[in-house]
């Protein structure tokens, strides 16, 4: 049985785009060479990684909640999904005209694995612009015998005579001839050394609109009579006309090698000659130090093995995946602490202080800050990606207000320039908080666990009830063929007077009572990231979590001893499997159980993603006016901050009782509430969006809420952060504080 996750589709960057391909062909996909996903195809026992898509799934074909709510451009867009399948790159095209928000966080991460994937193809010379068929990189996971070289069916010929006891010599690579090559060698090597070398030339980024305080951008310094041309853009329609320039720059670059792009000015700190996350660019000019906040393929892309254009800080996980998985040399990789406020080498009177993002294992905030002589220190804060937390908003660096510990005296603490991960600056994405949805799912497989051990249907009827789009009441689809009858409980044992209880070659083959009354779980995950949910539920479970060879060196490197504990390489002792999200649907769960049907006997999938999440009752649109809802309404409405529970959770379509798939508004990123909440609980003076920039509609929405927000900041005080007791309440012998209202300068607090 073959791996149901791994797709065989077009995987080639630079295919042709012209004519759209048949999504039924039957075609395969040069592999792309990043350790973080590899191409086993095991069978019976094991589970590789899968290869995430060339066409990516339907993201939003049905959710857990209503979607009624759909806005009518999303409503299109949805329509649009499967035209786009077939297009390849014509729909990367189509992303960066309407945004990328819209298309969901796991397809911008599976473009960019594509684009981090033929970079690095093409450092190792493997790259040919050609299609090949997978070429396995892992071992047996029986006689640990090597695959590399082989081809999928190669792989799995021989897995399979290894599980069956019949071990099947692995074939010989083809031998190269080296001097028949080696003049072909030569030429393409050169080529590549050329490129690499070009895109080691320092070249300008774009003009940055943004300074702080009249600082020249070249300089750095505060003299007004030092001001460069770029200073004095410092107005709406000329930072209008950057966006529309580095949107315009970065379509043109599509496919294009470093050197012949331009470092956006969204990625370069003002004055600080710091760039962040801006790898696929080169070297960018006047830089001395880039950041990399954390290890994601959409922020470290164009870091490779043969990076040496300057320093790359991080944290310590981060850099500890850069160095194994990415072999970037060690020298140019610092490793950072969290919390620590540290001076940047090279860059006179700059200082950085890395804080957790919250977001996947390592990923981090930059708090920089410029010392500038006779004038007050600039601040600069970078989020990456990051889910908004009390945690943030409490930072000694980052609260609006501190303590001075001599004088006790009460100081402001502002951010001149916030740039900010703005996923979900969508008002359709107000979603439950994180331990609400992780507390659901959990909840939920223990109790279809239990009744499955109790033999009771009861639980997965009334799910069953609950889906959307599904057969009508009483029919599950072909599954209804094929229930098993309630096995009499006997102590009898086989006898020849007793043939009833004898094997047969037909029963030999059924899963044993005790398989099918044990629930498998699978759980979709990145590279990295989306592992607290599979915790939780296997700690809810109490078994271990499954993941191939390559996720748990993975795994392994990210400082967690809890998940660390629980990993497992046998799919038999865990009843929890982490798989890539892109590939989870009800039928790809239904070929899977197939595969481990000997040891389990239904399965249940989560898709965790804030895509995921529809307000119950509709009641946002992407479009809705800031002006449209009260603020008091967004900080202390019911509707923008709800609760959630197993009872939410719906079945998406195609799920039975054998394979059932929920999509659950689990996010790392920040909620649309979240959002505002930051920007209304800390001194932040400009905010700079960093997703969701590529068209012109989207940049328009997100400023007027963020200027709403900081301009309602101003009118009516900042928020206070409030955290609910657990079962809600505000606690016994707390001082009551009063609420946000807009109508005193003085603030008010508000619930988390």
């Amino acid at each position: 049985m073959n791996n149901p996750f791994l797709d065989e589709s077009s995987g080639d960057e630079a295919e042709d785009t012209t004519a759209p391909r048949s999504s039924t062909a039957a075609t395969t996909v040069r592999t792309p060479p990043p350790p973080v996903v590899t191409a086993a195809r095991l069978p019976k026992l094991t589970t590789e990684i899968p290869l995430l898509s060339r066409n990516p799934p339907l993201l939003r074909e049905e959710t857990s909640g209503k979607d009624d709510s759909a806005d009518e451009q999303d409503g299109k867009l949805l329509a649009d999904d499967a035209e786009f399948d077939d297009f390849g790159d014509l729909a990367d095209a189509k992303i960066e005209q309407l945004g990328d928000g819209q298309w969901g966080e796991e397809f911008r991460e599976m473009r960019y694995m594509r684009e981090q994937a033929r970079l690095e193809e093409e450092e190792a010379g493997t790259g040919n612009g050609e299609d090949g068929g997978f070429i396995m990189e892992e071992c047996c996971p029986v006689c640990n015998g090597s695959l590399a070289g082989l081809t999928a069916d190669q792989a799995t010929t021989h897995v399979n005579g290894c599980l069956d006891g019949d071990p099947i010599p692995l074939p010989k690579p083809p031998e190269v001839s080296v001097s028949k090559n080696r003049q072909e060698d030569g030429v393409e090597s050169l080529e590549l050394s050329k490129r690499f070398a070009k895109a080691a030339v320092p070249r300008p980024g774009q003009a940055n609109p943004i300074t702080l305080d009249g600082q020249d951008e070249e300089t750095g310094r505060g003299d007004a009579a030092s001001k460069s041309a770029f200073a004095k853009l410092m107005n709406g329609h000329a930072e209008d006309t950057a966006w529309a320039t580095a949107a315009a720059a970065e379509n043109a670059s599509r496919g294009m090698p470093a050197y012949k792009r331009t470092c956006p000015f969204y990625k370069i700190m003002p004055g600080f000659f710091i760039c962040v996350d801006a790898f696929r660019y080169g070297a960018v000019e006047g830089c001395k130090a880039y950041f990399l906040s954390h290890f994601h393929s959409d922020h470290y892309i164009g870091l490779t093995a043969n990076w040496t254009h300057g320093p790359i800080y991080c944290s310590k996980v981060t850099g500890s995946l850069v160095k194994t998985q990415l072999k970037t040399a060690a020298q140019y990789v610092v490793e950072l602490e969290f919390d620590e406020k540290v001076p940047v080498p090279g860059i006179e009177g700059v200082s950085v202080t890395m804080i957790d993002a919250n977001h996947c294992p390592g990923s981090s905030l930059f708090l920089f800050e410029k010392e500038a002589r006779g004038r007050r220190t600039h601040r600069i804060l970078h989020c990456g990606d990051f889910r908004a937390c009390p945690a943030h908003i409490n930072h000694p660096q980052l609260c609006p207000e501190t303590v001075d510990a001599a004088t006790g005296r009460l100081s402001q603490q502002r951010i001149d320039v916030c740039y900010l991960d703005t996923t979900y600056l969508n008002p359709r994405y107000s979603f439950p908080p994180q331990d609400d949805v992780i507390r659901a799912s959990a909840d939920l497989c223990v109790s279809l666990n239990n009744s499955l051990v109790a033999e009771d249907e009861g639980p997965w009827n009334a799910l069953l009830r609950r889906r959307e789009g599904g057969p009508p009441p009483g029919i599950d689809g072909v599954g209804k063929f094929f229930k098993p009858e309630k096995p009499a409980r006997s102590s009898r044992k086989p006898t020849a007077t007793n043939p009833a209880a004898q094997p047969t070659a037909f029963t030999a083959l059924q899963a044993p009572t005790s398989a099918r009354n044990r629930l498998l779980v699978v759980c979709g995950t990145y590279s990295i990231g989306k592992e607290r949910i599979c915790v939780a539920i296997a700690l809810a479970l109490r078994t271990k979590i499954f993941a191939t060879p390559a996720k748990m060196r993975l795994c392994r490197q990210l400082d967690d001893p809890v998940l660390a504990s629980l990993l497992t390489e046998d799919p038999r002792e865990a009843q929890v499997h982490m798989q890539a999200l892109g590939e989870l649907r009800a039928d790809t769960l239904a070929e899977y159980l197939e595969a481990h049907s000997r040891h389990f006997g239904r399965v249940v999938g989560f898709r965790p993603s804030g895509w995921n999440f529809r307000a119950p009752g509709g009641n946002a649109s992407a479009s809705l006016p800031p002006t449209s809802v009260p603020m008091v309404q967004v900080l202390h409405g019911q509707g923008w901050r709800p609760s959630f529970g197993a009872r939410d959770l719906v079945p998406q379509r195609g799920s039975g009782k054998g394979a059932m798939c929920f999509g659950v508004p689990y996010s790392e990123h920040s909620s649309f509430r979240e959002l505002a909440m930051f920007l209304m609980a800390l001194r932040i003076e400009k905010v700079v969006p960093t997703v969701n920039v590529g068209s012109e509609q989207s940049r328009r929405r997100m400023k007027a809420w963020t200027d709403r927000w900081l301009a309602e900041r101003k009118r009516g005080g900042l928020v206070k952060v409030l955290i609910e007791e657990e079962g809600g309440g505000e606690g016994k012998g707390k001082k009551a504080v009063a609420m946000w209202d807009g109508k005193s300068a003085e603030g008010g607090g508000a619930y988390w």
